[in-house]
């Protein structure tokens, strides 16, 4: 089974999502497997959003989960959540990102710190992770990074969803499942259950019967 999450740091509803896939790890560990894939919000181009429209999607936010963000780590329209994403994916191939990417999420979330700025998610990054400030300068400059990132958000977009977070779920006998904009854990974790029930169902009948006939 593999389940890969599609996430943008940039939004409220993937922190929340993220405490779902917290659950998902501790529950299941090693028999779920998790890849984390950055799916930039608007394709990475810039927002049209400012901070009046952002405060109301956090109130709205407020009202549907009873939960509340800081929204002012957007500062005006026109911006792209490209730079934090960068940087959590230039820190997850040098061992760090679940370390980047909390930082990143908690200045944001909690303290309305702007992260899309290069010199403020940079500094986060190298100050929750210890990892050379220019080795992450680097990896954010590099065109692989860029390229990258930019195939992990088609890959999100040939689903034909545009909700994050993201649960796509596949099974070991290749059953799917995906959860686009849901945050709650418990589909998620419905949806594991049949998988890994139906996936064990397979392995006692091929431990107790002949292979698939040839003719």
């Amino acid at each position: 089974m593999q389940l890969t999450y599609f996430f943008d740091v940039c939004s409220m509803w993937c922190a929340l999502g993220d405490e779902a896939l917290v659950t998902v790890l501790e529950r299941y560990g090693e028999r779920v497997p998790v890849t984390w894939k950055v799916a930039l919000i608007n394709d990475g181009e810039p927002m049209d959003a400012g901070q009046e429209q952002e405060l109301w999607y956090y109130d709205r936010c407020e009202v549907a989960t009873g939960r509340r963000f800081d929204h002012r780590w957007i500062e005006k329209s026109g911006q792209s959540t490209l730079m934090p994403n960068a940087m959590i994916h230039v820190a997850q191939k040098l061992g760090k990102g679940a370390e980047v990417h909390r930082a990143l999420k908690i200045a944001a979330f909690e303290r309305g710190e702007p992260i899309l700025r290069r010199e403020v998610a940079l500094s986060l990054a190298a100050g929750a992770s210890g990892l050379d400030r220019a080795a992450l300068e680097a990896g954010i400059d590099d065109p692989e990074t860029v390229a990258e990132i930019k195939a992990s958000t088609a890959e999100f977009n040939a689903y034909k969803i545009n909700q994050r977070p993201s649960f796509v779920i596949r099974s070991g006998i290749e059953d799917t499942a995906i959860f686009s904009g849901l945050y709650r854990v418990e589909p998620v974790i419905a949806a594991i259950e049949a998988m890994i029930a139906d996936e064990d169902a397979y392995a006692r009948f091929a431990a107790s019967h002949a292979p698939f006939p040839t003719r």
